[in-house]
């Protein structure tokens, strides 16, 4: 599988979505809306705002996916 490294972020204070390419090489657990300037930070137990907010899971966790191969999803 290919890895995704762009994700739609969904602000939940203001509901503006937008295209984020996401860091391969970090968790970004902050993330300001552009739109109402709100920062967002990481739901408990998500690592990183993409986990929480993006459409798509940040790649580290795409990765635990893969090595899994079927696994229980977490």
């Amino acid at each position: 599988a290919k890895m995704i490294s762009k994700s739609i972020i969904h602000c939940p204070e203001c509901g503006f979505k937008k295209e984020e390419v996401m860091p391969t090489d970090f968790c970004q657990y902050f993330y300001e809306c552009t739109n109402c300037k709100i920062r967002i930070k990481a739901k408990h137990g998500d690592c990183c705002v993409f986990c929480s907010y993006g459409n798509v899971k940040c790649p580290s966790k795409q990765n635990e996916n893969k090595e899994l191969k079927g696994g229980k999803d977490v």
